[in-house]
């Protein structure tokens, strides 16, 4: 029992680290740009779908479909931004008008792909073997999910604190007005942070669809938990949603051992209302925020 506890662990932690990263997208649009971007999930599947359409159609290797994937989901956000956000944000009732652009965007997306692709899985090719320690599996592929997402989440902290990028996200983040008065081209960091978050989305789409095959619903599937992360983390914390989206891949994963998938789920929105009601800031939100 110690043994599946431990592997289950293991995998809830690759899963994790996927809501972890897709969050941590999510609160950067939302901290910086004060949006809800509905079609991140959609940005996530394609980071999937390039690495099935790299590795199994054109017979390319793996690495080569992770950095094709940044490229290509990069350069989609750059049109949806250009196209959705940048012209309606600063309008009156910019955020939903943002809001029901970006969910436009993401049935277009979803419904594209599946019209041209169809709903069957499409399985990766992703890193192979695994390292074994008595009946514990930990795959290569996993690993792999595992270490780059610790390093991109270090990366990312040490590009906040000290690039001047990172520095112009933090101010516009805190004051768009106090920015711009410094100077700061408050509209090229807006756009900056959307293309970098949706890259950030689908690098984790192409590195999870080895693990869990690719479909195109697979990025509304993450999209609705990396919510629930963003609401329990908080609204704008960076802390809160990579510790949150960690915590909510081992608890799917642990509950899995005991609990039907439907209770497991229930569960989990259950604490969801539990933290709109009690701390509607969430755990590392400020009241403010």
């Amino acid at each position: 029992m110690t043994e599946l506890l431990l592997q289950q662990l293991l995998n809830g932690l690759t899963q994790g680290m996927a809501y972890a990263l897709v969050a941590l997208g999510l609160t950067m649009i939302f901290g910086v740009l004060h949006v809800i971007n509905f079609a991140h999930g959609e940005f996530y599947m394609l980071g999937g779908l390039t690495a099935v359409l790299v590795t199994a159609s054109a017979g390319l290797p793996y690495v080569v479909a992770i950095a094709l994937a940044i490229v290509l989901v990069g350069a989609v956000a750059w049109v949806v931004d250009r196209i959705a956000v940048a012209p309606v944000l600063d309008k009156r009732d910019g955020p939903s008008t943002v809001l029901l652009a970006t969910f436009a965007v993401s049935l277009l997306i979803h419904q594209g792909v599946l019209q041209s692709w169809g709903p069957t899985p499409a399985r990766v090719e992703g890193i192979p073997g695994a390292i074994s320690v008595g009946s514990i599996v930990l795959g290569h592929q996993r690993l792999l999910v595992l270490v780059t997402g610790m390093a991109l989440l270090v990366s990312i902290e040490l590009v906040l604190r000290r690039t001047v990028i990172g520095k112009k996200i933090r101010a516009l983040a805190q004051s768009a007005y106090a920015a711009q008065v410094v100077g700061i081209d408050t509209a090229r960091v807006r756009r900056t942070t959307f293309i970098a978050a949706a890259a950030l989305a689908g690098l984790t789409g192409a590195l999870l669809s080895p693990v869990t095959l690719f479909t195109p619903a697979m990025g509304q599937h993450v999209i609705i938990n990396a919510f629930v992360v963003v609401v329990i983390g908080g609204m704008g914390s960076a802390t809160g949603a990579v510790v949150c989206g960690l915590a909510l891949g081992v608890l799917e994963a642990l509950a899995s051992i005991y609990l039907p998938q439907e209770i497991g789920t229930a569960i989990i929105y259950a604490l969801l209302l539990a933290a709109l009601l009690v701390r509607p800031q969430g755990l590392f939100g400020s009241a403010r925020a």
